[in-house]
């Protein structure tokens, strides 16, 4: 799907807090101006991303993305992680190891997550102020839940944290939550490292960091675009555009594209938001 002609394509592992062995890939650029690192959302993995990747080739940046835990080619039960920081902390060993690169500091640095994976940068950008990206763009971050969650599993996640809280429960989110494109929904359906399990200790840590991250909002002052669903059936379009407003960063734009699925990169309006994205990075500087 990516141009071999435009991308060097390399992968390796590095390791994650706990001593996780974790997979990450990189499309090297050689006419880089600049890097943009991508997060995915719970269930997904990089190669997720490859549409995002296609869609950016003729624009000079060099990108790396990397497998959670438990997601992916990385190490893990599906679904699995001990605390929703076990996520935050991976992602700062990412970091170190992708910003310390020479080519990397030579340009501006872009951070790019969806989902889950916006809460995870969100809460780790908070949590760490000594790092500092360019800018950021957030695809339909997790704010708050848009899914109807089940009472049982509301009520029982606290028992199961303690309890059991290696059991993964199936979550319920179907593939036409995600997107319009019949085609995607297909590769949805074949995608071996796509899951739809969460456990406990995971769900409660998203509710925990809900109320962490609209704490500390007006404390974040990177550049910023999101873009997300007008009624998201999976994230809370209303959450995420709460957090927008409160957000700290003097520079912040929003697209909201209207009947849009959860996976904005992959819905049938992806073309728009491609373009949309493009014409944010094109106004980032180091």
């Amino acid at each position: 799907m990516t141009s071999q002609n435009t991308y060097k394509v390399s992968e390796g592992h590095f390791k994650g807090i706990k001593n996780a062995d974790l997979y990450f890939q990189n499309w090297e650029n050689p006419r880089a101006r600049g890097t943009i690192i991508i997060t995915h959302g719970h269930g997904e993995h990089s190669d997720c991303y490859l549409r995002v990747v296609n869609a950016l080739k003729d624009e000079a940046w060099s990108i790396y993305a990397w497998d959670m835990r438990g997601h992916g080619k990385s190490e893990g039960a599906r679904g699995y992680a001990e605390s929703f920081d076990d996520y935050c902390g991976d992602y700062v060993e990412f970091l170190k190891l992708v910003l310390a690169k020479p080519e990397v500091k030579k340009g501006p640095v872009v951070f790019l997550a969806h989902s889950m994976g916006g809460l995870v940068q969100t809460k780790t950008l908070l949590q760490h102020p000594e790092i500092k990206p360019d800018a950021m763009i957030l695809s339909s971050p997790l704010f708050g839940i848009g899914v109807e969650v089940p009472a049982f599993k509301k009520i029982g996640a606290q028992w199961l944290a303690k309890l059991a809280p290696r059991i993964t429960l199936w979550n319920e989110i179907t593939n036409e939550h995600v997107t319009r494109d019949p085609e995607i929904i297909r590769e949805l359906e074949n995608d071996p490292y796509r899951h739809a399990r969460v456990c406990a200790p995971v769900y409660l840590g998203f509710l925990e960091s809900f109320k962490f991250v609209f704490e500390h909002a007006r404390e974040l002052k990177v550049k910023a675009l999101f873009q997300i669903s007008d009624k998201d059936p999976v994230i809370s379009s209303s959450e995420a555009i709460r957090f927008f407003e409160q957000l700290g960063s003097p520079e912040k734009e929003i697209k909201i594209y209207k009947d849009a699925r959860h996976e904005i990169y992959n819905d049938i309006i992806r073309e728009q938001a491609y373009e949309d994205m493009r014409k944010f990075l094109a106004g980032v500087s180091k």
